[in-house]
């Protein structure tokens, strides 16, 4: 099936392309890549008036690292992600969580920004992004703004994004001391979306007990959620099978799972109390020990 007609626009550089948005108007889409708008436009499951082409913008690709603060451009692909030593000594999550997104060739092609803007209940980035804290820098022709990822993800394949507005960078803070996170899902078949998933993000103090933490979940709800009870349940304590299990469960009980064509709602429940604990004890022994290769 072919999609339906569409004017296509392709902006040599950012300000072009936030004149156009502002231009065309609500009936218009930004293109990062194509992995998730292409389909949906080739199965007429979303007909557009506009379609502009961001893919091209070289000053949106780029992986930084500052003395506080790691920026991630909008367009880097998932595949850079994936294969940067520095993101991997030092936030492997980000390796981990981009090595399970689909396969080589959807990676190749999408966009770290791509992933995060189509907000799919069962991406993994957003949650990940959650559990680092991540702030999103938003540019319109208005200017800029930077929004929290607590408040960037509204609802199923929504975002706080307006029509002419574009992401372009991704910001994450680097702690000081002893921090550890890991991303752990459960997928049906190979390149499958996420059944349940589970980001964390743990620092510990010098007596070894955590000091902070965050959960983020993928799948299990419309948009990715915070475990917000779960990661106080964790706040003070070391690495106990009782202290776990006390947590996976007031985590599975902030999830909102629902059964589909994929998997039962139980499933997911049972899938997700493992997975958090899983993330949590990866995390927790990355902070204590810093030794991300054997974790």
């Amino acid at each position: 099936m072919y999609p339906r007609p569409f004017d296509y626009f392709s902006p040599k550089n950012l300000a072009e392309a936030l004149e156009l948005l502002q231009i065309l108007g609500a009936e218009t889409k930004i293109l990062a890549g194509g992995q998730s708008l292409i389909p949906a436009l080739k199965l007429r499951a979303l007909s557009l008036k506009n379609v502009v082409d961001i893919t091209g913008i070289k000053e949106l690709n780029y992986i930084r690292k500052e003395e506080k603060m790691h920026r991630i451009g909008a367009l880097t692909t998932t595949s850079t992600l994936e294969n940067d030593p520095e993101i991997a000594a030092i936030l492997p999550i980000l390796k981990e969580t981009a090595s399970q997104i689909a396969d080589p060739l959807v990676r190749n092609l999408g966009t770290v920004g791509g992933n995060l803007c189509h907000a799919a209940p069962a991406n993994d980035l957003p949650a990940t992004m959650l559990a680092l804290n991540a702030s999103f820098a938003i540019a319109s022709k208005q200017g800029t703004r930077t929004i929290h990822s607590d408040s960037f993800f509204l609802d199923k394949f929504k975002t706080v994004l307006k029509p002419d507005e574009v992401l372009t960078e991704i910001q994450i803070l680097l702690q000081d001391g002893r921090v550890g996170s890991a991303y752990r899902k459960v997928r049906k078949g190979s390149g499958g979306f996420a059944i349940a998933g589970a980001a964390a993000h743990v620092s510990v103090a010098d007596d070894n007990t955590v000091s902070e933490c965050r959960i983020a979940m993928t799948a299990v709800g419309p948009k990715p959620l915070r475990a917000e009870k779960a990661e106080q349940a964790f706040i003070g304590k070391t690495l106990d099978a009782a202290v776990l299990d006390n947590v996976a469960k007031l985590a599975v009980d902030a999830s909102k799972p629902v059964t589909d064509v994929t998997a039962s709602e139980g499933y997911r429940r049972k899938a997700l109390g493992i997975l958090v604990k899983d993330a949590l004890e990866v995390s927790y022994k990355r902070a204590v020990m810093g030794d991300y290769e054997k974790s």
